[in-house]
């Protein structure tokens, strides 16, 4: 893949709307269709003392004509519901609905949301902050913050790797995300994951926030619902429901249609907690800033943690990211 395609170069909010409405014509006049749209993910994570994940319920793919909608619940079938907040406020409203048989122009509907989401965000940090990879101030003025709390996300793209997911899943399936122990030990395994399996990164960012403990909380759960947002379906979850018998959920009925072509893993870690140790310094993502941020996480203390989310795509064994899908879902990686 050629590097420079998947950069952390900013990218000015004008060509970035002319690339949208580029990207949107394209789409309709190849008229896709639901199945080449589907996309498999698998996630868990919650807030410290059994607090709501994701901003306010659990997170379900629902069967395999659901998709993930506004206000759901969290119940199989359901959805993630709950405001949506970048950079630390405002929220944004909405519904996105997934239907294998809604026809071309619910699609279109889907893709617009979804593109529209992701580069009105990304504007906002790109206006923000300047850049990847730097320190953002939550809450307010850099100079008005208590700096009670930190928080940091890790993304990285990696080349194939059936087994990173499974060793995701089982973390989900044998977790408990309702006490801070076993969100704190969830956590610490996913980092752990990424951590066994360096050969296969080829692209990563790693960002940095810090102020206010809920703002922390809400950060983190930006980055998590923007990594959500890449994909249609969550085959793999396990959310806060005050039930550590009922919280893991595995859809074994999704299927998909691949290329061969098809090759990359996307793989998110997000944590706020009021101590995260020695961060490495900001600045343009490399593979020895990615460790140490994965070492970081994995030693976090449960007395510490605010929110931890863990989000990977996809999450089907097989099923693979095409170049051209890693360069429009995940536009802030860099070449590793």
């Amino acid at each position: 893949m050629n590097a420079s395609r998947l950069s952390a170069r900013p990218v000015r909010p004008r060509g970035l709307l002319i690339w949208l409405m580029a990207l949107l014509l394209s789409l309709g006049a190849l008229g896709l269709s639901g199945a080449s749209l589907a996309q498999s993910g698998g996630g868990f994570g919650g807030s410290r003392s059994g607090g709501s994940s994701g901003g306010g319920g659990g997170y379900s793919g629902g069967s395999s004509g659901g998709g993930f909608s506004r206000g759901g619940g969290s119940s199989r079938g359901g959805g993630y519901s709950g405001p949506i907040i970048i950079n630390g406020g405002g929220g944004y409203g909405g519904s996105y609905g997934y239907s294998s048989g809604g026809g071309s122009g619910l699609i279109g509907i889907i893709v617009v949301g979804v593109l529209v989401f992701m580069v009105v965000g990304y504007m906002r940090r790109s206006l923000s902050t300047g850049g990847t990879g730097g320190v953002r101030g939550l809450g307010g003025a850099m100079g008005s913050l208590s700096g009670t709390a930190q928080a940091v996300s890790v993304q990285l793209l990696l080349a194939e790797g059936d087994e990173v997911k499974a060793a995701l899943q089982r973390v989900a399936e044998n977790g408990d995300p309702d006490t801070n122990e076993g969100l704190a030990r969830m956590l610490q395994e996913a980092a752990l994951v990424a951590l066994r399996h360096p050969e296969r990164w080829v692209y990563g960012n790693v960002e940095r926030a810090q102020g206010a403990p809920n703002s922390a909380d809400s950060q983190v759960g930006a980055w998590a619902t923007e990594a959500r947002a890449a994909f249609t379906e969550q085959t793999t979850s396990n959310y806060q429901n005050k039930d550590p018998k009922t919280g893991f959920d595995h859809r074994s009925d999704y299927t998909f249609k691949g290329d061969a072509g098809d090759m990359y893993l996307a793989v998110t870690i997000a944590v706020a907690a009021h101590a995260l140790g020695n961060l490495p310094p900001a600045g343009v993502t490399t593979a020895a800033e990615a460790r140490a941020a994965l070492g970081t996480i994995s030693s976090v203390n449960a007395a510490d943690l605010i929110r931890a989310e863990v989000v990977w795509s996809p999450d089907s064994p097989g099923e693979f990211l095409s170049e051209d899908e890693a360069i429009m879902k995940y536009p802030k990686l860099t070449k590793l």
